[in-house]
């Protein structure tokens, strides 16, 4: 059996068809941040899969952890597991934003949970209150920032979208 993971706007689709000949008495979804230690997410109780046809299943994951490769495998009841599929999440859920990686060396991301088509404009102030970037007019939550020439220090940054505010620090290498 093979399953397939596809990211959706703040969820996981786990998708998978137990093929004609395959049977189990119940089966669990789990999941897994480092793909060694699974919890179980989802249960199907029951008789699962049919002896002469091919029989689909899926499960929307809608609490995938945030900013993590998220592992997936399906136990089969007593026939086992599957093998580990594994997906990059890179989405807000429960928290406004998020700059990372900090402390940064040259490149970050600055995620902010805003509507996909909202504009943002984005100020970054050294410890003393200084502007040292400023841009606007970004699309999106997702603002990738190149700052190589960044003198190493505590920084904080003043996002604004549709009437919001973010705020928050970092530190550069």
């Amino acid at each position: 059996m093979h399953f397939d993971l596809t990211v959706l706007d703040g969820s996981i689709l786990v998708a998978w068809t137990m093929q004609g000949g395959s049977t189990c008495n119940g089966l669990d979804v789990e999941r897994s941040r480092d793909g060694g230690i699974f919890e179980r997410v989802h249960r199907i109780e029951g008789i699962c899969g049919d002896p002469t046809i091919a029989v689909p299943f899926s499960w929307i994951d809608d609490a995938p952890p945030e900013f993590s490769v998220v592992h997936y495998r399906i136990q089969l009841g007593s026939e086992g597991y599957s093998s580990v599929q594994a997906v990059e999440f890179s989405q807000l859920k429960q928290s406004d934003h998020r700059f990372y990686p900090s402390p940064m060396r040259s490149e970050a991301r600055l995620l902010l949970n805003v509507r996909s088509g909202a504009w943002v404009d984005l100020r970054i102030m050294d410890a003393s209150g200084r502007t040292v970037v400023e841009r606007s007019g970004n699309l999106g939550g997702d603002i990738r920032l190149s700052l190589p020439w960044l003198n190493a220090g505590t920084y904080g940054f003043l996002a604004v979208s549709e009437g919001r505010r973010y705020v928050g620090r970092f530190v550069k290498d």
